[in-house]
């Protein structure tokens, strides 16, 4: 985790930073006080995502009764919210992750539709018997209920959010409001940003696009086209669907009502201003340097500080339906043994610093002639002759290890996929997320 340090910017706004908190509290009806923050997309969360909503809700929590976090949801990236990562089980006894739907396809949106313009329906269980465990079953059934309980949102992104909050009630007191990021823009604070934007778009593109040179893969660049230039903001068409948008077509949208919804780096700059901490994951913290860039140039606003939290924690591979002898991982490569077939005799903890007696004469043979002289070759070809001889000796043992090996790259596949931190947190054992949540409250206290 981290924290700004004491007495940095998230204690001293200015006066317009301090004027826009307030306009925008008090547009999203978020109670005084002190006011902690996070958001994603709202997808099944991993616990490195989880991590930073525990944070949220347990700095609210060290601030008092007058304190509240706010979920801050993502809105307006394109994600699927019904979807969830689960183990299944092949034919040949290995697990695989695989994507599955929990609800009906809507036939009117598009496949990469935002999650707001998607609508909020009941939820099915997928028809499928391969899942790899009981402990993936349970997670499953667990979402399933958790979003057949929000079945009242108003979109399948507050949806999902909801049945993700609901799902961690554990760990994360629920928060004070649900904030999708369109919203963002009908506050009179942001509105007033907006304004700016579009009544000078060619300084707003190139103060953007100056920025990005900081971390160039954090974001595309604004077309620069005069008074036509594209703005940070998307449009979204019938199909809910988003599209960029040049200064003309968002201001004949915003005067005639039509969604917008702001971009990365406006959007998490107006979360930030109306939060006395926001907390950002570790994707957020590396491109945050390009949004702290831009609204300091172009909106002569310096933004406050943020803090971060992420984890690191997996399941347990059983829970997964993995299950391997790791004992073939002992084993000497095929690639080993065949150039060295007396590694099958020895400890394979011992045999990478030890040559058999007969190789080092055969080596030191070699050496020790001149150079492309016939005792070289001779000494050459009974260092090949020895080896075929032990090939043959120990031909039995090398086809089993050459099929062990192709067991071996299985099991280390499956290790890999066990160490996956991105299954989603439901996947975990209580008592796992318990640990994590103690030690991020830990930090919290002692800041």
């Amino acid at each position: 985790m981290h924290f700004p340090a004491e007495g940095s910017k998230e204690k001293e706004l200015s006066p317009l930073a301090s004027k826009l908190r307030c306009q925008l509290r008090d547009s999203l009806q978020i109670p005084n006080g002190f006011v902690a923050g996070t958001g994603h997309q709202p997808i099944t969360l991993h616990c490195g995502l989880l991590a930073k909503f525990i944070a949220a809700s347990s700095v609210a929590k060290a601030h008092g009764p007058q304190s509240c976090w706010v979920h801050f949801l993502s809105d307006q990236d394109i994600v699927d919210p019904f979807r969830i990562d689960v183990p299944v089980l092949e034919r040949t006894g290995t697990v695989r992750r695989t994507s599955l739907r929990i609800a009906a396809e809507q036939a009117k949106f598009s496949i990469d539709a935002v999650p707001f313009a998607r609508p909020s329906q009941r939820p099915r269980r997928p028809d499928i018997e391969s899942l790899a465990s009981p402990a993936a079953s349970l997670a499953l059934d667990k979402v399933i209920a958790a979003v057949q309980d929000a079945c009242d949102s108003p979109n399948a992104g507050v949806q999902m959010a909801r049945a993700m909050m609901q799902c961690a009630s554990r760990w994360v007191n629920p928060p004070c409001a649900i904030v999708e990021s369109r919203t963002l823009l009908a506050c009179d604070a942001a509105r007033s940003l907006l304004q700016k934007m579009l009544a000078a778009p060619e300084k707003c593109a190139a103060s953007f696009n100056a920025a990005l040179k900081i971390d160039p893969r954090s974001a595309r660049p604004l077309r620069e086209n005069g008074s036509r230039s594209e703005v940070p903001v998307w449009g979204v068409r019938a199909d809910g669907c988003r599209e960029r948008l040049d200064a003309a077509e968002a201001q004949r949208r915003f005067e005639n009502g039509l969604p917008l919804l702001p971009r990365a780096f406006l959007a998490s700059g107006l979360m930030r201003l109306t939060c006395d901490l926001f907390f950002h994951g570790m994707g957020g913290v590396r491109y945050e340097r390009v949004g702290d860039r831009w609204w300091r140039d172009f909106l002569d606003i310096e933004l406050p500080e943020f803090g971060s939290a992420t984890a690191t924690v997996v399941p347990f591979a059983s829970d997964l339906g993995i299950n391997f002898d790791t004992n073939a991982l002992q084993q000497p490569s095929w690639r080993q043994a065949w150039w060295d077939p007396t590694r099958l005799d020895r400890d394979n903890e011992e045999s990478p610093a030890m040559i058999e007696p007969n190789r080092v004469a055969l080596l030191q043979a070699i050496q020790d002639a001149p150079r492309k002289s016939t005792q070289r070759r001779a000494a050459y070809r009974a260092l090949c002759d020895h080896i075929n001889a032990l090939r043959k000796i120990k031909s039995a043992e090398l086809t089993s290890l050459e099929n062990v090996e192709k067991q071996s790259k299985s099991i280390r596949a499956q290790i890999a996929l066990a160490n996956d931190r991105t299954w989603p947190f439901v996947l975990m054992r209580e008592a796992t997320i318990d640990s994590m949540a103690n030690s991020i409250r830990h930090h919290i206290g002692q800041r």
